[in-house]
């Protein structure tokens, strides 16, 4: 039997994996797919989310940006710029591919699993059960992303709001002349984006709006208008998770995290940080309840107040901000204002310590 059985192997997972045996447990770790696989994700990382890696992720860096291009609506283009870096680009499937061999050199047993069948809580262990085969484990995280079969399978009440994205690759020429780029002047409640790489871009739209549902050609259209060409790569839609604040993990041995949980903003839809984070409570939390008298449950109940009272700021502010743009973009080109964000960002902080504490 395993100490922990963790299904999905993105950042959320090998987070939590890679804490659980720098501690000696035994660990679990279940995806459906072979590594490298494709996977729908912009790939940029913000400082928050860079430095809560364990280890150096700067070998699966394609670019690190200082200045970030913003386009507001029926406004004039602003710059944001730091010494610091603003956002560290990756690709998806290298990050990840990068992380489980990190997990799997501390010693975890990964699986390529399929099809999940059920999943049984007991008051002692959780049993996994395949087509072919059961495992039991003394605990259960359940990170694999925003359709979740753990979540599917565990919780009746639906606790989170799935908003959309749609990406794509775009080769071009003196790609050092891009820079990293909001653009919400083509788009109500949402934006595209253009995160620069090594030998690419990669373009993209993201909504608020649930009920949106994303086209390719509006991709195509944008890219053709922006770069001259709209021959597109690995076009990807995918949903994001959010409300992850209404997340509560009411099993003792059966915990959620990242898009899983709803973990992921709504502002800008960023989950990675969220999802290491949230990963690594996991951990904390099973590593505390062996050896004390609080369940697992209870105790990442309490260490996720910090992300999900943080996750409320930003759908608060999202609401404000897509409500009323031409407000907040009056805001946002105040050196004082951004580069307040850009310091607490770097440092790590929540929305409210950004706001409240400076």
């Amino acid at each position: 039997m395993f100490d922990v059985a963790i299904i999905g192997a993105g950042p959320a997972g090998t987070a939590a994996a890679f804490d659980l045996l720098v501690k000696g447990l035994k660990v679990l770790l279940i995806d459906k797919y072979e590594f490298p696989r494709k996977k729908a994700c912009a790939g940029g990382i913000t400082p928050k989310g860079y430095h809560l890696f364990r280890y150096d992720i700067s070998p699966v860096v394609k670019r690190q940006c200082q200045t970030i291009k913003i386009n507001p609506l029926n406004q004039k283009s602003f710059f944001i710029n730091d010494e610091k870096t603003l956002c560290y680009m990756t690709k998806r499937e290298d990050l990840d591919l990068f992380s489980l061999k990190k997990v799997i050199e501390k010693g975890a047993d990964f699986k390529v699993i399929k099809n999940i069948a059920s999943i049984n809580e007991t008051p002692t262990f959780v049993e996994i059960k395949t087509p072919g085969q059961s495992y039991k484990a003394s605990y259960l995280i359940g990170a694999d992303g925003a359709n979740s079969k753990v979540r599917q399978q565990i919780f009746q009440t639906k606790f989170y709001k799935k908003q959309f994205a749609l990406e794509a690759d775009l080769k071009i020429d003196l790609i050092d002349r891009h820079q990293m780029e909001f653009d919400f002047s083509k788009l109500k409640n949402g934006y595209f984006w253009i995160f620069p790489k090594d030998d690419h871009i990669n373009i993209g739209i993201y909504s608020i709006d649930s009920k949106v549902r994303l086209s390719t050609q509006t991709l195509f259209d944008y890219a053709k208008q922006r770069f001259g060409s709209n021959r597109l790569k690995a076009i990807k839609g995918y949903p994001i998770c959010t409300n992850g604040f209404n997340y509560k993990p009411d099993s003792k041995r059966i915990l959620l995290a990242g898009d899983a949980a709803g973990l992921a903003e709504s502002l800008l839809g960023e989950g990675i940080s969220f999802a290491l984070k949230s990963g690594q409570m996991a951990a904390a939390s099973i590593i505390e309840s062996k050896t004390g008298s609080v369940s697992a449950g209870d105790l990442y109940l309490k260490k996720l107040k910090e992300i999900q009272a943080d996750l409320r700021f930003y759908d608060l502010s999202a609401k404000w901000f897509y409500n009323f743009p031409r407000l907040s973009f009056k805001a946002l080109p105040i050196p004082f204002i951004h580069k307040r964000f850009v310091k607490g960002y770097a440092d790590g902080k929540t929305i409210k310590q950004i706001l409240y504490e400076g």
